[in-house]
């Protein structure tokens, strides 16, 4: 076919009209193979536009020349169709490739989301577990109690019968006792003064202790600008915040420094820690953000 008719045909595609052309001359598919040193497979693979068969583009480029010639086809157009598939197959690739990127942040993004729903589910059955034993104890402590009192009416009567035989003992020596006595009341009388004394120098001592106690308290302001999860322990090893917090929640705690903190999505949260803002910008956003407060330099 010459090129005039190949240009009243633009609706083929490359394939075809290098198809056509070779069936216009008569020329079957092994002779085409012969001709350009392929198999018929090679063949039949370049007018299908199967390319993966042969080899790099400039082979494939090659091949179509070869038509070209063979066929006094336009050259110029057909390579830039050629040119044409190409772009269009890299742009599928890559619209490929991004939508595989895509789907496999969202699994992972689903795995940590599962991973944090189990984290809570947990904490929860844990904390149920540990009110659970506690109400236990408490109902084992009241099974217990009539044994208790059994044995301060045993014991009570011991002392009503101890306390007879000595109101008899200080009957027969009454004469002889009374100095006895009264030393006994100066000495019960000192004691009481002592206990009297005792609990206010207690009171006066204790009071600068507990002061120093709430002084000493160290303080962490968290402001959340959206949803996020945090996890706290202080300095003696017991958690004092834990779970997720909305947006817009001011949280505000008191305890002994140093404190260890699990902080989700910590860009959108702000840190005091003793009236100063701290800087946790530093840390990588697309993971969980660890560190102690304050922070260690």
């Amino acid at each position: 076919m010459t090129e005039e008719v190949l240009e009243q045909q633009p609706s083929f595609n490359l394939g075809q009209q290098l198809s056509k052309a070779r069936e216009q001359h008569k020329i079957s598919i092994v002779e085409m193979a012969q001709k350009l040193k392929l198999t018929a497979s090679q063949i039949e693979a370049l007018e299908h536009e199967d390319y993966s068969q042969l080899g790099p583009v400039t082979f494939v480029k090659g091949y179509i020349r070869s038509y070209c010639r063979e066929f006094t086809l336009n050259e110029t157009e057909l390579m830039s169709q050629f040119s044409h598939q190409r772009e269009e197959a890299e742009k599928r690739m890559q619209s490929f490739s991004r939508r595989t990127e895509r789907e496999a942040k969202d699994n992972r993004l689903m795995l940590f989301s599962y991973a944090i729903i189990a984290l809570i589910i947990g904490s929860s059955l844990f904390i149920w577990w540990q009110n659970r034993d506690t109400s236990s104890t408490i109902d084992t402590s009241i099974v217990e109690q009539p044994i208790n009192n059994d044995a301060a009416k045993i014991t009570s009567q011991d002392t009503e019968q101890t306390l007879q035989v000595t109101a008899a003992e200080n009957i027969a020596l009454q004469d002889k006792g009374e100095a006895v006595n009264d030393a006994n009341t100066s000495v019960n009388n000192s004691a009481l003064t002592q206990a009297e004394l005792t609990p206010s120098n207690q009171a006066i001592v204790n009071e600068p202790e507990t002061a120093q106690r709430i002084n000493s308290a160290d303080t962490i302001i968290m402001t959340f600008k959206d949803d996020s999860w945090v996890e706290i322990f202080d300095a003696e090893g017991e958690r004092v915040a834990f779970g997720v917090k909305k947006k817009g929640y001011v949280m505000t705690l008191e305890g002994k420094a140093p404190f260890n903190v699990v902080l989700g999505k910590h860009y959108i949260v702000d840190v005091e820690f003793n009236g100063q803002l701290v800087d946790i910008s530093h840390f990588p956003t697309n993971r969980l953000a660890k560190f102690s407060l304050p922070l260690s330099e």
